[in-house]
């Protein structure tokens, strides 16, 4: 009887799992070192997290700070570390894109100085396209018209990382994702070998309560696809309007997004904290107050609650 017992025990768990299930891995993507120590980091039980920094941050004694802060605090709450790489920070050399000899001399650079960074995405929302957001200052990425360029950026990760796991691309969405998907197939004919995972910041369809998206993506790349950046939006400009409980409630569409897809085995939540000052930010995601206390969307994170993708 008691030999009898594991085996029904296991057949049990199996028939408890819905078709398609994914046992995806929950992580934090968060650029605020005193994420790992706020009080109301710990009882997400989170341990994977992910950082976006300059290619050529070893260059940049600021940027450098930010980011050795930031590894400091994760591995003390012993995160596993994804870093994602994006354009310069420093003026003009924002909008340059690298040659692919430039970026290979930063990367090994920053290898010498981290070696236990294992994870790795080569560049952070590849197709986000150039605009100018008034002040001197833009957004976007310079990759957003070259995929040719990501795929190189792409092999030459995989030859400094040797033995890491790399993030092939990382794609946005957007409103309208026919871009990304074009992007990402132009990106496949180029690299080489084919991925084994690709990252994909499915915002428009988490908080749009949709799986359009997503799905297509699925279906143009046969492997693994981290959801490197997702989240419940409380406002974005004129497309989202303040709403804590519509956030919450994407988060709810995020999960399930994440749970009826076993392709996908990883997603880090975007972000922590809100904004200093939510009424001026044009972008805000996060899971507390600037007061230091919980919106609903931390409730949803910490419970791991999924809920509908419709409105």
């Amino acid at each position: 009887m008691r030999r009898l017992l594991i085996p029904i025990a296991a057949l049990i768990a199996v028939l408890a799992v819905p078709a398609g299930a994914s046992a995806y891995t929950l992580g934090i993507s968060d650029q605020q070192a005193a994420t790992f120590t706020n009080p109301l980091f710990a009882p997400l039980k989170i341990k994977s997290a992910r950082y976006i920094t300059p290619y050529d941050v070893m260059d940049s004694p600021a940027d450098k700070a930010q980011l050795d802060a930031w590894l400091s605090a994760a591995r003390a709450a012993h995160q596993k570390i994804l870093v994602s790489f994006e354009h310069s920070h420093r003026g003009s050399r924002a909008k340059n894109l690298p040659s692919v000899a430039a970026f290979t001399k930063e990367l090994k650079k920053f290898k010498k100085a981290y070696p236990f960074v294992k994870r790795i995405s080569p560049w952070n929302e590849v197709n986000r396209k150039i605009f100018d957001a008034g002040g001197g200052s833009f957004q976007g990425q310079p990759t957003w018209h070259n995929p040719k360029r990501v795929a190189q950026y792409y092999m030459a990760a995989r030859k400094v990382f040797t033995g890491s796991t790399i993030v092939g691309i990382d794609l946005l969405d957007e409103k309208d994702v026919t871009p990304a998907l074009r992007f990402l197939k132009s990106f496949l004919r180029y690299a080489k070998p084919t991925p084994k995972v690709i990252g994909f910041h499915n915002y428009s369809d988490t908080n749009r309560f949709s799986t359009t998206r997503t799905r297509k993506v699925l279906a143009a790349f046969p492997g693994k696809v981290w959801l490197t950046e997702t989240g419940g939006i409380v406002k974005l400009g004129t497309s989202f309007k303040p709403d804590e409980k519509r956030a919450a409630r994407a988060l709810g569409c995020m999960f399930t997004l994440a749970k009826t897809n076993s392709r996908i085995s990883a997603l880090f939540v975007y972000q922590l904290f809100s904004p200093d000052d939510p009424a001026t930010a044009r972008f805000d995601a996060g899971l507390i107050n600037p007061d230091g206390t919980p919106r609903p969307g931390y409730a949803v994170v910490k419970s791991r609650k999924a809920r509908s993708c419709h409105k």
